[in-house]
């Protein structure tokens, strides 16, 4: 189950973090103890196309910050990075006829590396410039996060225009710090602080200029790798939307198909199809998310069997009761007096946003419940 709030929504693709290891070991860090420590497996790495939550990708970058003492330790990931880390993008920008094909590329496709910026292409009278936005107007903190971004295509530029390739400007978020001078030795550039967004200003004639590393070939085929994951990327998405919609319906009782079509903005047929395509139904994600909360929920001391019915949308204790024995093979009761016996958790894991509880949500259950 995912958290209502945003940064738990969104999530971030896990092989680019492969920079961020580089970084910290070059440092004499322990990458792996420091990603086991923001809840992150490091055997994720040998999982092709693994994503994690934008949350935890934050507090990776935390992490990294404090225990290399440099509030500037994005530089230096972004250093590190190499397109093949990127997915499909990566070999595309490395394919790219020009620079401003490989920018223009990653603007269309930033969606794969993240759910939380964007990238765009502005025109302006000195040139172009490549804008890192963000989702919902949510900054990217720490400010370590967006240094990398800037760093990192930075160092791909290198890669296939030269080493001599510099922008024109650079603007970053961050006051001037102390390692100011990092920055300027690395983007070779004059670099604006304390600007509203992070930015690359760069000559019209550098990123028209033809690159070495084209291959039209793979660039064309890089794309439709592209494009195939974002649309398996949208097929699972249909899912976290659809729960999300059954937990703010729960309170109100059983939600309907109907109702919750509506609350992701399309018909009940398209979210019929969409949910096939993505592997289930509406029907099996309603029993499969009231399983994980009840479960979650009968853990919890300070909710009692009739609440958690109310909680879950069940019009009468015993419908939820008869719910709870074919999940689990007992009635709540049982379950948590089992639970409570081997020492089970009293608290919600985390990763499981419960739903309003009467109080919260300032209403009471019908009498008839």
């Amino acid at each position: 189950m995912e958290r209502s709030n945003s940064s738990a929504r969104t999530t971030v693709l896990l092989s680019p973090g492969i920079n961020l290891a580089r970084a910290l070991e070059a440092r004499g860090v322990d990458a792996d103890a420091l990603l086991r420590q923001a809840g992150i497996d490091p055997a994720l790495f040998r999982t092709p196309e693994a994503r994690i939550r934008a949350d935890a990708s934050q507090r990776v970058f935390e992490l990294a910050e404090r225990a290399t003492a440099d509030p500037c330790i994005g530089l230096a990931i972004g250093q590190q990075v190499r397109g093949v880390a990127l997915h499909a993008v990566g070999y595309a920008w490395l394919a790219s006829a020009t620079l401003f094909d490989a920018m223009a590329r990653l603007a269309r496709s930033t969606r794969v590396l993240a759910d939380v910026w964007r990238g765009e292409l502005r025109e302006e009278p000195a040139g172009l410039r490549f804008v890192v936005s963000y989702i919902g107007g949510r900054p990217l903190r720490p400010l370590s996060r967006p240094d990398a971004i800037l760093a990192g295509i930075v160092k791909l530029c290198r890669v296939t225009y030269g080493d001599a390739f510099a922008p024109l400007e650079v603007t970053v978020e961050r006051a001037r710090p102390e390692c100011a001078l990092a920055f300027e030795e690395w983007f070779r550039a004059p670099i604006v602080w304390g600007a509203a967004s992070p930015s690359l200003l760069c000559r019209r004639e550098d990123l028209a200029h033809p690159l070495a590393t084209a291959n039209p070939g793979v660039a064309v085929a890089s794309d439709n790798l592209v494009a195939d994951y974002l649309a398996r990327l949208d097929r699972a998405d249909v899912v976290a939307q659809v729960k999300r919609a059954l937990l703010a319906r729960f309170p109100s009782g059983t939600p309907a198909q109907g109702a919750v079509a509506r609350d992701v903005c399309v018909s009940p047929r398209t979210l019929h199809r969409r949910l096939a395509e993505a592997g289930t139904s509406f029907e099996r994600l309603l029993d499969e998310t009231r399983k994980d909360l009840a479960v979650e929920y009968a853990r919890r001391t300070d909710y009692a069997v009739g609440e958690i019915a109310y909680l879950l949308g069940f019009a009468e204790p015993s419908s939820f009761n008869r719910a709870f024995r074919r999940w689990t093979g007992k009635s709540p009761s049982e379950f948590r007096r089992a639970d409570a016996s081997t020492g089970g958790p009293s608290e919600a894991r985390p990763g499981v946003e419960p739903v309003p509880r009467r109080d919260e949500a300032d209403r009471s259950p019908p009498s008839a419940r």
